[in-house]
This record gives structure tokens, sequence and C-alpha cells, in this order.
């Protein structure tokens, strides 16, 4: 299983960002994080960026932003090229098709994020770095390091889970993007709206009760639970005979 794993991610990293034919666009979709999240908001945030927790942006949205770009190619890519068939039918098993697709994208998008930190790292001990090397703080390191592989594993089974079902690259983006930003969105209208609803002194009260690392590890406990669901809804949903169909 392992050696077959493998050679589903050799063939996958091969054409990772085989999804755009324009060679630029691949390129800009890999060089505007690193710019984005690893030198401009370091800059402006400089030793904040290391203490404060700020540096959890790159590890939510890097992989969302990267994955959410390229999952969509998984299988729906395939059925467009009609390389799906060719794939089913080889010897490969089910699983292995699956997991080395999903490890291929999981382990893009985490890899980038902790390049993306080393990079915001550098950059802001080349501005403060005067009284020695500065580095995160453990917690917030460990903070950015299971959030950025929880966040890769919900995007890629999601992803995955939507592409098996769609019939082109473009429906199956469409759909991977409402999935991804409409809780997004829904979460930053409770936010701005509940204030309305609730007196000042209240809100002000809970946010002081608020406990920034126990609310991380709600929220991380809540992805790790919807990373299991999605896996293995996508293994459920993988059927050889239905795909071809």
């Amino acid at each position: 299983m392992s050696k077959d794993i493998l050679t589903v991610m050799w063939k996958e990293n091969k054409s990772l960002l085989r999804y755009s034919d324009n060679r630029w666009k691949g390129i800009a979709i890999l060089v505007t994080p690193i710019a984005l999240f690893g030198i401009l908001i370091p800059i402006q945030f400089r030793e904040e960026w290391l203490t404060s927790g700020w540096s959890l942006g790159v590890a939510f949205f890097t992989p969302l932003m990267l994955i959410a770009s390229t999952i969509a190619e998984s299988f729906s890519g395939e059925r467009e090229r009609h390389t799906l068939e060719t794939l089913l039918a080889s010897r490969l098993p089910d699983r292995a098709i699956l997991i080395g697709k999903l490890l291929t994208s999981m382990l893009f998008g985490w890899g980038m994020t902790l390049l993306l930190l080393l990079v915001s790292l550098l950059v802001v001990n080349l501005l403060d770095g005067k009284d020695g090397f500065q580095n995160y703080q453990s917690h917030i390191l460990w903070l950015d390091i299971l959030a950025s592989v929880l966040m890769a594993g919900f995007v890629s089974s999601l992803g995955i889970l939507i592409s098996l079902r769609s019939a082109t690259v473009q429906a199956a983006s469409q759909s991977i993007m409402l999935m991804l930003f409409l809780p997004l969105m829904l979460l930053q209208a409770v936010v701005f709206l509940l204030p309305a609803f609730l007196p000042k002194a209240t809100v002000s009260t809970i946010a002081e009760q608020l406990n920034f690392i126990n609310i991380m590890m709600v929220i991380l406990s809540v992805l790790l639970v919807v990373d299991i669901i999605l896996f293995f809804g996508a293994i459920s949903g993988f059927h050889r005979s239905k795909l071809i169909l």
C-alpha cells in the first residue's frame, strides 16, 4: 500500500499546478502568499508577529488559498482530460489513489505554510534582531503547526469529496470556494452583529473572560472532528464504477 501511495503522490506532484495553462498564473499562486504573509504583514507587526498570535493567519489561510486553488483538479481534472478511466483501470488500490491525492495536497499546503512561517521569522529578525535571534513563543509555534496541518486536511478532504462528484474543474472550484468561504462570511456577520443584540458591557465581560489558548484548542478540536468526518466521507464516496459512469 505504501508503495502504491508514493506512486500516486509522484504522479500528482508532477501535475500539481498543471490545471493552469498559464505558467505565470501558477507562479503567482505561489509568490502571492510569500509576499503577503511572509514579508509584508510581518514587516508591519515586527516582534508582535512572534508573540501575539497573528501568525495564525498564515496557518489558517495559506492552506486554504493554495489547496483550494489546486484540489479541484484531483478527480474532475482527470475526468476532463479523459485520464480518469486509465487511472481507475490500473492495479492501484482505491485507497492508495485517494490517500495519495489527499497527502499530496496536504503536504503542499502544509509545507508552504511552514516555509512562510520561516520566511516571516527571518524577516522579523532582520528588522529587529539587534538583541539576538528572536523566535516564536512556544505555544504560538505549536498552534501554528497544528492549525496548518488540520486546515490542510480540511481543505484537501473537502476538495476531494467535491471533486469526486463534479463533472468539470470549474464546477468543482466554484463548489469548493462556496463551501469554504460561506462559513467565514457567516462567522464574520455574527461577530459584527453580536454587539447589536448584546449590551457592550456584556460583550466586554465575555471577551475578558475568554482565554486565547482555550479558544484555539476548541477550534482545533472541532476542525479535527470535521477532518475525520470528511476523510471517511471521501473513502465511502470513492467507487470506481460510479466514477467511470
